[in-house]
């Protein structure tokens, strides 16, 4: 019993380690496809524009052709029995209109697949369009290369506009040979031996460097030719001075299926910046053959008619990142501008401030009433008494400043009024009356 016991666990312990085995293998890839897809969100969220949505349908169509590539160790969008990436779709149940990026090579990552994509403008276009909304990927390996696929697609309701190519321009990609990694050189230059196939995009990706700096280090440009044997700088030496860098471009030459959009997200500008250097709007068409200028020359300004934009009309899948980004802001300054925070949630229809409001009008201050305080009365003279000269006593002296009056007082010797002494007016009265008396007398005895 303990034996049958221990046998059924270690068969159930097998079985486990082989699913976990199988799962892992399966995860790996579906990692790899996921990781795809995840970077091409991120490349479409720099330049302000909404996710992929993930579709089933359109991941087994991905799949499908990553698996049939690495199997014949080819690269076209031609699948089997001459299968197209729209008809792949629609076998694969998607209704609607579809196209592909494909990408491999020799231990090829996720990040240097898209950076491939990046650096190629056909792909590029792909990936930072507004027309499609959905998106799958898929991921293969076989004759030691990794192949990665991306389809995209629209639904048939949502289709508006002409269908493009598949296939622009009718590209194809034959095998390629293998891109190793060269080791860098005993001054530590870095230098690439071309194979045949390689291409500029393809080596900048597997080196995982921009692919201006590719050109800038070899003095060469995107119409360059390269040739199996050539040899390319992917690194300087030690102490080497890159060459100067090269004046670029002040216009484009609108191709045909450029838009505004796509010509701004490829010279790395915001769209905004675009309109503004062409006094365009957003709906202005554009035609092949047409120049567009995507930065002033030295001493030169914008056209008169240019006007800043300072309004953003928001749309579906506008995030506030994304409209700072298109309007060369900072997050924070968009918040500021329209008295937002991180936790609003934007409308569609409504209207953001992409420049700072102006300045309200200031309040015009109230004049300040001043009154003036009644001029301080000038203070009447004060009176000078002349001083009174010594004299003898009981002298009349007339006092000065006061010119309507006379005064008379009899004064001592010390200048102060003082009046007769008592026993003068008693005897000076007794006398008036004695003679009084004798008066009356007198003319008594007279009759």
């Amino acid at each position: 019993m303990t034996r049958k016991f221990f046998w059924w666990l270690l068969i159930l312990l097998l079985l486990i380690l082989l699913l976990s085995s199988g799962n892992e293998e399966v995860n790996a890839q579906t990692g790899s496809a996921a990781d795809i897809f995840r970077l091409v969100n991120q490349v479409r969220a720099g330049y302000g524009l909404p996710p992929f949505i993930w579709d089933n349908s359109l991941a087994a169509a991905a799949q499908n052709q990553a698996v049939y590539m690495a199997t014949n160790n080819i690269y076209s969008h031609t699948g089997a029995g001459g299968s197209s990436p729209a008809s792949r779709a629609i076998a694969a149940g998607y209704p609607g209109h579809a196209t592909e990026n494909i990408v491999g090579g020799t231990d090829l990552t996720p990040n240097q697949g898209v950076i491939w994509w990046q650096n190629s403008p056909i792909h590029f276009n792909t990936m930072i369009s507004e027309r499609y909304t959905h998106a799958g990927a898929g991921f293969a390996q076989g004759h030691d290369q990794n192949f990665y696929a991306l389809v995209v697609g629209v639904p048939s309701d949502q289709s508006s506009g002409p269908v493009v190519n598949d296939n622009p321009g009718g590209e194809t990609f034959a095998p390629v040979a293998p891109i190793q990694l060269a080791s860098p050189r005993d001054d530590g230059s870095i230098v690439h031996i071309v194979g045949p196939g390689h291409s500029f995009w393809a080596i900048a990706a597997r080196y995982e460097i921009p692919l201006e700096q590719l050109y800038l280090y070899n003095n060469l440009t995107e119409d360059s030719v390269i040739n199996p044997g050539d040899e390319l700088l992917i690194r300087l030496a030690e102490g080497q001075l890159p060459p100067p860098t090269p004046t670029p471009p002040a216009t484009h030459i609108v191709n045909e299926g450029d838009s505004l959009w796509t010509i701004a997200a490829w010279y790395k500008l915001s769209l905004a910046n675009l309109l503004l250097l062409n006094a365009m709007e957003e709906d202005s068409l554009l035609s092949p053959g047409d120049e567009i200028r995507i930065r002033l020359l030295p001493g030169e300004e914008l056209p008169p008619t240019a006007t800043p934009s300072t309004t953003h009309t928001i749309r579906s899948g506008d995030t506030a990142w994304g409209i700072a980004v298109e309007y060369g802001l900072s997050v924070t300054d968009l918040l500021a501008f329209n008295n937002m925070t991180s936790n609003t949630v934007l409308t569609i229809g409504d209207t953001l401030l992409v420049a700072p409001p102006s300045p309200t009008p200031a309040d015009t201050p109230t004049p300040e009433i001043t009154v003036n305080a009644p001029p301080t009365a000038t203070p009447l003279p004060t009176p000078t008494i002349t001083p009174i000269p010594t004299a003898s006593p009981w002298a009349v002296v007339l006092v000065e400043n006061q010119p309507t009056a006379t005064v008379l007082a009899l004064t001592n010797e010390e200048g102060s009024a003082n009046s007769l002494p008592l026993a003068a007016v008693f005897f000076i009265g007794l006398g008036l009356i004695g003679a009084g008396v004798l008066a009356i007398t007198f003319f008594r005895h007279s009759q």
